[in-house]
């Protein structure tokens, strides 16, 4: 399994394409890695009579092939990309495997699973990471996601204080296909203003939604099902989707986690804040809601966040529904299985 950054690094560097990609991992990342890859193989000219676009729960293996083994068009590659790639059946994936071992050098095929995962224990997945052709996009550490913000708000054009990004990844989340669509947003909201504040943060983009969070890992704490629950809707309603708001907990426990850790450690605040990426003055707040929680009870959480997350994936059940059940189990005081999704 190879760095999925070694894409875009070997293209910059004038790297060869590759006759095979399957790539997963974070979302932002490899629509990025794609468009990259689709811009070097296609000409502009005739870049739509070499370009198809497979889904694997819909197409079969063999027709994949014919195209990708067809010469291109007035153009020196074709480009294939297939997604949900999972989906095809052992005997289907077998027969693209035949192909992977003596892939056509005229065509890019790019092979995309469904929601950015593999399972490497699968022959399919298991030849196509020996052959190097696999690349996992490693979603950003909390610690990393400052200096992106701060390098893509400078790429178009702005500066945005350290203030700001903590603020802003607090209303946010650590999602990069989140976070790129509200620095745009924001952008375009301060105008000809070069430098990005707080304030600017705040009324572009915060629109109540850290003190909701905050008030949410607090009713978990305080195990309050209530208002667990009212914070629950006022996300909801502020238009925010589940995933996303299950994602928002998620960063605010494992910031409350490393927070713990660290702090236990003696290390200075400022350090801590530092090392973390957010605001000194965030701290205290996680500290105090910290105290409601040991290690083994934020392992719990982390496990009923875990299961949450493949529930609101698997599309059993409503996804408010599933979010109403995370709360509750959440909220409780332990003494229930966790069941949410079943």
């Amino acid at each position: 399994m190879l760095n999925g950054a070694a894409i875009i690094e070997g293209l910059k560097k004038g790297k060869e394409l590759l006759p095979v990609y399957c790539i997963y991992g974070d979302s932002y990342l490899m629509e990025e890695a794609v468009n990259a890859i689709k811009a070097m193989a296609l000409s502009s000219a005739f870049k739509d009579m070499n370009y198809h676009s497979f889904d694997a729960k819909e197409a079969d293996a063999d027709d994949i092939i014919s195209i990708a083994q067809t010469f291109p068009v007035m153009s020196q590659k074709r480009f294939v990309i297939v997604n949900r790639i999972e989906t095809l059946s052992k005997s289907q994936q077998e027969t693209l495997l035949l192909y992977t071992k003596d892939p056509a050098k005229h065509t890019c095929l790019i092979l995309i699973p469904s929601a950015g995962r593999i399972d490497k224990r699968l022959s399919f997945f298991s030849w196509l990471d020996k052959a190097n052709y696999l690349f996992h996009f490693k979603p950003l550490s909390d610690a990393e996601l400052p200096s992106w913000i701060k390098k893509e708000v400078q790429r178009l054009g702005k500066k945005i204080t350290d203030d700001a990004i903590s603020i802003f990844l607090e209303a946010v989340g650590s999602e990069l296909m989140d976070i790129k669509q509200e620095v745009d947003k924001l952008v375009l909201f301060v105008g000809e203003k070069e430098d990005i504040e707080r304030k600017d943060v705040e009324a572009a983009v915060v629109n109540g939604r850290v003190d909701t969070v905050f008030d949410l890992a607090d009713s978990i704490g305080r195990k309050n099902l209530r208002e667990g629950l009212i914070n629950l809707n006022k996300l909801i309603e502020q238009g925010e989707e589940p995933v996303k708001i299950l994602g928002m907990i998620a960063r605010q426990f494992r910031m409350i986690w490393r927070v713990k850790a660290m702090r236990k450690k003696r290390i200075a605040v400022n350090s801590i804040a530092s090392a973390l990426g957010t605001f000194p003055t965030y701290i205290d707040g996680y500290l105090k809601q910290g105290k409601d929680f040991s290690n083994e009870g934020l392992q719990t959480v982390f496990q009923i966040l875990h299961l949450a997350d493949i529930a609101l994936k698997s599309g059993r059940q409503s996804p408010h529904m599933v979010m109403e059940r995370l709360i509750l189990e959440l909220c409780s005081n332990g003494n229930s299985e966790f069941r949410v999704g079943s």
